[in-house]
């Protein structure tokens, strides 16, 4: 599997942290979840997924190949 570059993520999920926090659950929980959908896909999680905090949002981005997996291409 090649390394991805910073041109070669996209926006899988995105929520506020008010919003996770309320709902009982952390970024990090959000970011478990996603790396077992790569390792479904037969990924490497950490080469895949990538959590971004900034401005109290939590965004969780995936490599184009994660996500060209879900899309069945």
């Amino acid at each position: 599997m090649p390394i991805v570059e910073d041109n070669e993520w996209v926006v899988a999920e995105s929520c506020s942290v008010f919003d996770l926090e309320k709902e009982g659950v952390s970024s990090k929980w959000l970011e478990s979840k996603w790396m077992n959908v790569a390792e479904d896909m037969a990924l490497i999680p950490e080469n895949n997924v990538r959590v971004v905090e900034e401005d109290g949002v939590v965004r969780i981005e995936v490599s184009v190949y994660l996500m060209e997996c879900m899309r069945g291409f």
